[in-house]
């Protein structure tokens, strides 16, 4: 069963960040929405692994 939550985004720099959710929506918003830094933000998902969460994040930022 899939139990963890991640969320990510696209920094200016062209480095893609991978943050585990622990429920609090104000933990991307606030830090992502209105950040000059962030290009593009990946919003909570459900997976397993960090490795899994990236991959997601990369394949939906790419498709973007």
């Amino acid at each position: 069963m899939k139990n963890k939550m991640w969320w990510g985004y696209l920094h200016s720099n062209n480095t893609i960040q991978v943050k585990p959710w622990f429920g609090d929506i104000l933990d991307y918003t606030t830090d992502c929405y209105n950040n000059p830094f962030v290009i593009k933000v990946v919003e909570p998902f459900e997976v397993d692994t960090r490795d899994e969460a990236l991959k997601i994040i990369s394949d939906k930022l790419k498709g973007s």
